[in-house]
Order: C-alpha cells, then structure tokens, then sequence
C-alpha cells in the first residue's frame, strides 16, 4: 500500500472485489449480455426471496398470530429491498460514483509530489478506510455464514439423535404448492441454494457498498488537513504578494473542488440515506427483540445477534464519518480565521482569505431529505428506537402468550 502512486482499486480492494463479484463496479468495461443477464439474475432472486417472505408475513405468520415469526421474516424482506436498493445505485449511478473514485485516484498521483508529512496525511486516512473495508467483511461475513452455519449444526444434532431432519436456511412458510414439498430431498435442495445465493449476494452487496462513503468522507478529511498545513505554510513562509495571491488562489480552488465533490456525494446517496434512517427503525428493534425472545427461549441466536450489531454499525457508521467531516471542517474554517490574516497588509491577500472563510463558514456535513447525518441524529434514533423496542416486545410477546393459551385450551 505504501507504492506510489496509490490507486483506489488496489487500496480498496475487499470493497472492489465484492462490486466486481455482483456486477457492480463502476469501471466493468464488458457491459454485454452475459453482465446483464447477471444482474437480472440477482435482481430476480431478491425479489422471489421478498415475495416468499411477504408471503409467509402476511399469508400465515399474522394469521396464525405468530409475531415473532413474522417480525423474523420482515428482517429478511428489509434487507432484500435494501440490497435491491444499494444494487441499483452502484449499477445506475455508475457514471457519477466513477467521478468519484476519479477524482481520489487523481488525489493519490498528486501526492507522489507532496512532502513526505504530507503523504503521510494522505495514507493514514486511506489506511483508515482499509479499516472500515475490512470490519465490514468481518461483521457482514459472519452475520451472512451463520444461517447456513446454523441450519447445518441443527440437522448435525438431530442426526446424532438418530431423528434426522431436514433445517432450513431462512424458517418461513412457503406457497401453497411448495410447502407441503418442502421435505423432500429435490425442493429443500433448491430452497436452500436460493437462500444462500440470496445471502451471498446481500453479502456482496453490503461489504461493496457500505464502505465507499466512509472512503470518500476520509479522503476528503484528509485533504482538508492538507489545506490547514497550506494555508498555514503560505502565510508563514512565502514573502513575495504575488506568489502568495497564487497560492491562495490554489487554495480556494481546492476548496470548491472539494466542496462540490461532497455535494456529488450528498446527490448520489441522499436518498439511501433517508431511506436507511426509515428501515433503521424497524431493523434494530426488530433484530433486538429476535435477539431476546431466543435467548428467553433458551437459544442462542448468533446470527441474530451479529444482524443487531451489523445495523447498528450500518447506521452508526455514516453517521460517524459525517460528523468527523463537519468537525474537520470546522477546524479549517478555524484555521483560516486565526491563520493572521489581519496582519497582511495587501487588500487582495486579505479579501481571498475573507472568501475562503465565507465558503467554510457553512460546515460539510451529509444529510438525508431532512436530517444531518450525524452522531446527535444517531443518539436521538437510538433512544426512540430502544422504546419502541420495549414495546415491540411486549406486544408480540402478549400475543404469542394469548395464542399458546388458545392452542392448549
């Protein structure tokens, strides 16, 4: 990592790897038949996956009164839509994620020429985003290998119990004509490789996506550090007006640039993120109860366990990253004001930093339709939804109780 110049799909390379597994990455040259049929083949199978547990939520687990079960189910449809969601984003949006990365990959050619403090400024925020590439394979990579993992050691047990039996990946019911089949040996074959296909490519989907914000964030934190040392070494070091009237010029176009490329960013993924603040509500509570109900059951549910975690790093994770991108912000606009610009005596030195201090005035933050993401919005989230969680449990356990008392009587 340390060869110059760094280049993002080298840097990056488990967030890269998993978009060019699914069909998602924005620099795939052979967009032909074969790539097209690939993602139709995925879009196709998150769908049937959502339409079987819709099926099961509103078909039979409600009627049957069975809450816990249907608010089991309803994870899993999230997450299918969500896939669905981020899928299309990184297919669609190609164009303007690849302006993007672009412009890191420019960044990183730039900084061979940069002092060896400065590079260093510039690697330890890629180094950083290789951190966050490598916690979301761990926590998505054992949330997804624990359902199989799961469905094997249960039917290992019931074998050893000489009662072998055959466990589902995902426990719904299914439709009518493939239900009463699910036994045998054909169907259950074919239920289980879409269920783990499904679950490979949520996988992908969320250890290629969810971390390319934090990259971004990170890399334009790290260039706003360069600015401060800039800025900083401008005023100190360069004597002459007009070669200072350069740099600064230098400077502020640096800062529009990186400006509008936070505003790119805000575009692209603006609404995923209201979209994720929506599906947060119901994913955290929901995977919480799951959580607690199995282990009132006497179960130890970890991939339960391990989903609750992954959704709290999944909402926490652009929230951290945004507010460390308005703090880092705020510092530059603190830096320019107290960098002495009072003290230069040249009108048009004193008139380009004022301009700077004007375009910083306002924090770079990323937001949903209506919120800043940030870390008061996640604590805010976080104390309705441990209410509404207390709540959720309650209901779902009263009437799971209530319908136990209607089957034994």
């Amino acid at each position: 990592m340390t060869v110059w110049p760094l280049k993002f799909d080298e840097v990056f390379k488990i967030s890269t790897i998993s978009m060019r597994w699914n069909g998602s990455h924005p620099f795939i040259t052979i967009r032909n038949s074969l790539w097209l049929m690939k993602i139709c083949f995925f879009r196709i199978m998150a769908l049937i996956c959502f339409v079987f547990l819709v099926n099961s939520i509103a078909s039979y687990d409600v009627k049957a009164r069975k809450y816990t079960e249907a608010i089991k189910n309803g994870i899993m449809a999230i997450v299918a839509v969500t896939v669905t969601f981020k899928h299309g984003i990184l297919v669609h949006r190609q164009e303007s994620i690849k302006e993007l990365i672009h412009f890191i990959d420019e960044d990183y050619k730039s900084a061979e020429d940069l002092s060896s403090d400065e590079k260093y400024i510039v690697l330890k925020h890629a180094k950083k985003g290789v951190i966050v590439c490598r916690l979301w394979l761990i926590i998505v990579g054992l949330t997804c290998f624990m359902f199989p993992v799961k469905a094997f050691i249960l039917m290992s047990q019931r074998c050893l119990k000489d009662e072998c039996q055959l466990i589902a990946m995902f426990d719904l019911t299914y439709p009518n004509g493939i239900d009463e089949y699910k036994d045998v040996f054909f169907i259950y074959c074919a239920m289980f490789l879409l269920c783990f296909s499904f679950d490979a490519y949520s996988a992908s989907v969320y250890i290629g996506f969810d971390p390319l914000v934090p990259i971004f964030i990170l890399h334009i934190c790290g260039q706003l550090e360069l600015i401060s040392i800039n800025l900083s070494r401008v005023l100190r070091e360069t004597s002459n007006v007009q070669e200072m009237k350069e740099n600064l010029k230098r400077i502020s176009i640096r800062l529009i640039e990186i400006y509008r490329y936070v505003e790119k960013v805000q575009n692209i993924f603006v609404i995923l993120y209201e979209f994720n603040l929506k599906t947060t509500t119901f994913l955290i509570p929901f995977s919480a109860f799951q959580t607690v109900e199995s282990l009132r059951q006497k179960e130890i549910p970890l991939e339960f366990i391990f989903f609750f975690i992954s959704t709290l790093l999944h909402f926490y994770s652009p929230c951290y990253y945004s507010d460390l991108l308005m703090k880092k912000s705020e510092s530059v606009h603190q830096a320019i004001y107290a960098c002495g610009w009072e003290l230069q005596p040249h009108i048009g030195i004193r008139k380009s930093i004022l301009l700077m201090m004007t375009r910083t005035s306002t924090p770079l933050v990323v937001k949903t339709i209506f919120y800043p993401i940030c870390l008061n919005t996640f604590a805010e989230v976080l104390y309705s939804l441990f209410h509404e969680t207390v709540d959720i449990y309650h209901t779902a356990v009263h009437y799971d109780s209530q319908t136990s008392i209607r089957v034994r009587s």
